[in-house]
């Protein structure tokens, strides 16, 4: 009796040590240098950084931060950078269901499960079952487990018809405005049922018994796909140089499969971002896009009044007798970051934004009257430009945007990687700095680096027409990005 005694003390102190289930879902990083804290906050110190596509088991959650298995501890990291990964659950169908500390009869009994216990499944290895418990994991036999049917409701809402999505990523909200929370975004060509259209917003359904709202200008429906929208399938590309690269994938990473010469056509087959996929050799194949020559019979699709309503501020940094930084051929940074936020301006007017500038010319502007016309504006976004540099004895290329605010963090990782991808460049991240423009500015802002000028390569490359053309949209695409 005495010993059947200590085994249910025993069981009953496993019991209250493993509670119930484990939400054991994984975080796969989207931006690259990303900060872990010690806590769930800007304010609470940097333990060090993870990058993007690496993914980390989830142990808890508080507001918007996702604390992180990471090195054999535990760290905090901001969940609106990072994409979230239900696990599987199983259940146990026996009281007492053994725990072994392998996939196999002679593994030792480390914990017992009890009928019904929901656990959640890390891995499988034939007949076996790993499963995570609390801060303990362990192999069960697939025998005695049962798949977790606790089925989401099913949206019975009636649909009022299909759309496709048209921008490269849309944020779908919690209500029909661009001031309501993001549940989650979608990409570019994903089809939808949608309920109702209201004020230009399309309410779509979601999996189980959700909805949420895209803006109607950012999708096709059934009826404009194949009425109003502008066909591509005459679209061809002529190539503007001699000995141009023909690649795997859309970016300079990808292998080179073969090589074109000036005047040589190729039809298109779509366009991912600032590439074409064209037809070669009876395969499909990229072409950089500011390489080429665009003819069509059919108008190009235009995103015009995609920021409608919306005023930007841009900030060009240093001017005057502040020349910033100097780089390797003698360029001075103030004229770049002026030309380039020329071309923004331009780009952002055409879609339908009201821009103000802290400076229009070469002059001279402290940090202080800087954000003063930024708050006096009372503007949606706040973007300050500049360029990089470093001593010659280091070797640095490639963009990066800095933010000090949480809500300024999610417009930083879409105008950087939109910044990025448009231009090709080494994707440097983003990274939580108190500058005195971030610290005193009203509204979201980020201040971008958007090449060294101090690496002999790149100072040839952004001083180009062409390279300012390319950051200059690609950040307009994060911008349309963040506001819809």
């Amino acid at each position: 009796m005495k010993g059947w005694l200590s085994f249910i003390i025993l069981l009953t102190g496993f019991i209250l040590f493993f509670p119930g289930a484990v939400n054991a879902d994984s975080a796969t990083v989207q931006v690259n240098n990303l900060h872990v804290r010690s806590g769930p906050g800007l304010s609470d110190s940097i333990l060090g950084k993870v990058h993007k596509n690496e993914t980390f088991t989830v142990e808890d959650r508080k507001g918007d931060w996702l604390k992180i298995r990471w090195k054999k501890r535990s760290g905090w990291v901001a969940g609106w950078l990072v994409s979230l990964k239900k696990s599987a659950t199983v259940v146990s169908k026996a009281d007492y269901l053994r725990v072994r500390s392998t996939g196999s009869l002679s593994g030792t009994v480390k914990d017992y499960l009890m009928k019904n216990e929901a656990v959640t499944k890390i891995d499988e290895k034939g007949d076996w079952i790993k499963i995570s418990r609390a801060k303990s994991s362990g192999w069960v036999h697939r025998d005695y487990l049962s798949t977790y049917s606790n089925a989401p409701a099913v949206n019975n809402k009636k649909s009022a018809g299909k759309l496709k999505v048209t921008a490269a990523v849309l944020n779908v909200r919690a209500s029909g405005t661009t001031s309501s929370s993001i549940l989650r975004q979608v990409r570019k060509n994903e089809g939808f049922d949608y309920i109702q259209k209201k004020s230009g917003w399309y309410e779509i359904k979601l999996s189980g018994s959700k909805t949420g709202w895209v803006a109607g200008w950012l999708v096709t429906t059934g009826s404009e796909s194949s009425a109003s929208t502008p066909k591509r399938s005459s679209t061809k590309i002529s190539l503007e140089y001699n000995a141009t690269n023909i690649r795997s994938g859309p970016s300079t990473g990808y292998k080179i499969v073969g090589r074109a010469n000036k005047g040589e056509e190729f039809n298109v087959i779509a366009k991912d971002g600032q590439w074409f996929k064209v037809s070669y050799n009876n395969k499909s194949a990229y072409v950089a896009g500011w390489i080429v020559k665009e003819t069509s019979d059919a108008a190009p699709v235009s995103t015009s009044g995609s920021l409608k309503g919306k005023t930007i501020i841009l900030d060009a940094g240093h001017g005057g007798f502040d020349p910033g930084a100097i780089g390797r051929s003698g360029s001075y940074e103030k004229t770049l970051t002026l030309k380039t936020v020329h071309k923004l301006k331009a780009d952002l007017e055409s879609n339908g934004a009201k821009v103000v500038m802290t400076r229009s010319n070469d002059s001279y502007v402290s940090l202080a009257l800087r954000t003063s016309i930024a708050n006096a504006a009372n503007g949606d976004a706040f973007i300050s430009l500049h360029f990089n540099s470093v001593p010659s004895s280091i070797k640095a290329n490639g963009i990066s945007t800095f933010f000090y605010s949480s809500n300024s963090s999610y417009l930083a990782s879409l105008v950087q990687s939109s910044a990025a991808r448009a231009t090709g460049q080494r994707d440097r991240g983003i990274i939580n700095e108190s500058f005195h423009l971030l610290r005193y500015s009203n509204t979201p802002a980020v201040l971008m680096e958007l090449g060294f000028t101090s690496d002999v390569n790149e100072e040839k490359m952004v001083k180009t027409p062409s390279y300012q053309n390319k950051v200059s949209q690609g950040i307009t695409n994060g911008l349309i990005q963040y506001f819809n």
